[in-house]
Order: structure tokens, then sequence, then C-alpha cells
């Protein structure tokens, strides 16, 4: 493909990303997601990845008589990766904790367990990557005091694309974007399509420090049983080390 063709297809995926939350007339949000991944090589077959992220929100917002106000949440995950192939790859069992206004009265706590499938092959859009996530989601209900099983089916795809030559060598930058669907299956739930993540930056493959990138992420998430949207724009600055 031509740097002239891949700058086509770059405008184009940010476009179709970004499209929804131009014409939103829903409720907004702006904050950060600084974000480090990191993954260690244990054998030929066998990697442990350790992801952490954190996502304040730093400004309220006021959409008729209902106010949002500021806070963060904090997300960790680990998971051992069986490499099945250099295209596939799969977890058994991985492990997420997650808290949400960690500072206020509506803090909650979040564990799960999931199970995924990852596949990627390059093509003429460069490297495409699909991956299909299973989660049991066990969420404590502070006001009742219990901690109801619920299921979420999660698929992303996403596109890499050198930004000089076919292939990214270190020193060189590159274009990468994605789009996650969410479907809640089981449990207490608002929709059944119930979350959209859409993300499109710019990264930096280092020599020996792995890759750097920066980015707007777009949240879109379903409210309530009337269907209200939500729209949570952040900046993503990720960090991604391989051992």
């Amino acid at each position: 493909m031509k740097s002239t063709d891949s700058i086509k297809v770059i405008v184009f995926f940010i476009f179709v990303i970004f499209s929804h939350s131009i014409f939103a007339e829903s409720q907004q949000f702006y904050g950060l997601r600084p974000q480090i991944n990191i993954t260690k090589e244990i054998s030929d077959r066998w990697d442990f990845n350790v992801f952490t992220s954190t996502h304040p929100i730093l400004f309220d917002n006021t959409n008729g008589k209902t106010q949002f106000p500021s806070d963060i949440q904090y997300y960790f995950q680990t998971s051992p990766i069986y490499k099945y192939s250099p295209n596939l790859n799969f977890v058994l069992l991985g492990y997420i904790y997650q808290r949400t206004n960690p500072f206020s009265e509506n803090s909650g706590n979040e564990n799960r367990i999931f199970q995924q499938i990852v596949y990627g092959k390059d093509t003429i859009f460069r490297r495409l990557t699909q991956r299909m996530r299973f989660e049991e989601r066990f969420i404590h209900n502070t006001a009742l005091d219990t901690t109801p099983l619920s299921t979420r089916l999660r698929y992303q795809i996403a596109l890499l694309i050198p930004l000089k030559g076919k292939e990214l060598d270190n020193g060189e930058f590159y274009f990468n974007a994605y789009n996650e669907f969410y479907f809640s299956l089981t449990g207490a739930r608002n929709a059944l399509y119930s979350e959209n993540w859409s993300y499109a930056g710019i990264g930096y493959q280092t020599r020996q420090y792995g890759r750097i990138e920066v980015g707007p992420l777009v949240q879109r998430s379903i409210i309530n049983q009337q269907h209200g949207v939500r729209y949570i724009d952040l900046l993503q600055f990720n960090w991604s080390y391989n051992f």
C-alpha cells in the first residue's frame, strides 16, 4: 500500500470511528486515560501480561437538572497467554479488578474472570487484529450488599498501519485504531448492545523502551432503561513493553 493510500485509510477510519460523537446530543464527559501494558515472555508457548489504567474525569458536566461529578476509575488486569501460532493466541483464565468512584459514597468494586481469543493477520490495510472476550462479572451492589453474577461478550477489531514502509521497525511512527463492541448477556443490564469504545492514535516504536502512543478514545454507553446515552471523551496515553 502506498503512503497516500495509507493516509486515506487513516482519515476514513477516524471519520467512521468518531462521527457518532460529533453529532451526539447526549451527556458528555471529558478526561484522561493513562495506561500501561507489560508482557513477559515465559516460554516459546506462553506469555504473561499485566495491564493497568486509570480513568479520571476532569470536568463536571451539567445536562438539564442532572449533574455528574468529576471522579476516577481504576482498572487492573492480569492473564497468562497461550501462543498457539504467530497469528493466534488464547487466554483460558484471566483476572480483572475494577474500582469506580473511589472517592465518593457511590464507589463500586468489580471482580471479573475472562477468556479470550486473539487473531491477527497482515492484510492490504496492514496488521488487522480481532479479539473476542467473554467475561464473568461480579459487581458489588453497595445498597443491597450483594455481588450478583453477570456475563458480557466483547468483540474488538483493530488496525495498525506503519507510517513508513510495510513493516513497523524500531524508530518509526505508526497509526493504531480500534473499535470494541460490548454485549451484556445476563444479569442487570440497560441494553444488550450496552457499550462501544472507539479509538484512533499515533504511536512511536522506540528502540529499547517499547511503544508510546497517544490518541482520543470515545466511550459510548447506555445508562438507563430508556436507552439514554452517555459519551466519555478521553485522551488516552499508552505505554506497551514486551520483555
